[in-house]
């Protein structure tokens, strides 16, 4: 079996030849919920359990209910994410929901930038990670990988262009919520081959929006926002209410997107020079290619892929199942 797994600052997205999950990439330590009935599967979330190999048995809330219930619940930004406990949590929770029995082959990706020095940590350790996991009060599953394989992420993206052309260079900037990658390819009579001097990273994504967004509820309320809290907020139009009283963020979201996509623009631009002058296509993925739609202005030729926050995962599967 075959699992591709893009994981995510923001969010978890896996998929297999017969189905798919996205889990937001958030976990809380499990608590009892009284009003809750947590031994059936939940579309809002998940309860885990991992039993470790040394027989240490652990419980979280994992995505959308550590959002809703958790208390200390907590993400990583951390550059060497997979050597955040989170990490380990979420692969195993993702790899079970999809039902992954053990040796499954399991690809991943990194950002661009990280793609060499962390490329062989990363493999090993999702290759020696197993454990026995259950989700939602299912039965206890073993769950482990047989064989790592790591791309770099944008390149997974680039294989879920419809329409590449059959000679010329192409452009793919995947934005995600820490970083922002981007990938150009010489295309070749069809064939696809990455231009390494003109594949980076950007250490600027959709996070930049929530701080800008968590400064100014602090500047209006006196009050710390907590991270994790600032979707929420951008998830109801910037429209809350905070102690009775309704508050409109939406013009600092939008104001937010706007500078922050010609941010990204221009460091992308920056680091192509002349060479974006022979660009044919520029193609955006990754979640945040919906929030930030103004950068197909920024870009000629330029658009948003097919479900983008699903395809550098998509891709992935596609390229390991094609071999």
């Amino acid at each position: 079996m075959h699992i591709a797994m893009d994981i995510g600052y923001s969010h978890v997205k896996s998929i297999t030849t017969s189905n798919r999950v996205i889990i937001p990439s958030v976990v809380a330590p499990f608590r009892k919920l009284s009003l809750v009935d947590l031994s059936s599967p939940s579309d809002s979330g998940h309860v885990v359990e991992i039993r470790r190999v040394d027989g240490t048995i652990s419980k979280y809330f994992v995505g959308e209910m550590a959002l809703r219930e958790g208390h200390g619940a907590s993400f990583s930004l951390d550059r060497e994410k997979h050597r955040h406990p989170n990490h380990d949590i979420l692969a195993l929770a993702a790899a079970r929901v999809l039902n992954t029995g053990p040796g499954a082959m399991v690809v991943a990706g990194l950002p661009v930038a990280y793609y060499r020095t962390q490329r062989e940590e990363l493999k090993n350790h999702l290759e020696g990670l197993h454990a026995e996991v259950s989700v939602n009060g299912n039965k206890l599953k073993r769950i482990s990988f047989g064989k790592a394989v790591v791309y770099p992420q944008g390149a997974g993206a680039l294989f879920m262009a419809p329409d590449l052309p059959q000679n010329g260079m192409v452009l793919l900037v995947d934005i995600g919520q820490k970083t922002t990658d981007y990938v150009t390819a010489e295309v070749a009579e069809g064939n696809v081959k990455p231009v390494s001097s003109l594949c980076g990273s950007v250490e600027t994504g959709v996070q930049a929006i929530y701080e800008i967004v968590a400064q100014e509820f602090l500047s209006s309320t006196g009050m710390p926002l907590a991270a994790i809290r600032v979707p929420e907020i951008i998830s109801q139009s910037g429209r809350i209410t905070y102690y009775g009283k309704e508050r409109d963020f939406s013009g600092v979201i939008n104001q937010a997107r706007t500078d922050i996509a010609l941010a990204i623009s221009d460091q992308v631009k920056a680091a192509l020079g002349d060479r974006l002058a022979f660009i044919k296509k520029v193609y955006l993925a990754g979640g945040g290619a919906e929030m930030l739609r103004s950068m197909t202005s920024l870009f000629p030729e330029a658009y948003v892929l097919p479900e983008p926050q699903w395809a550098n995962a998509a891709g992935f599967l596609k390229v390991v199942n094609a071999h």
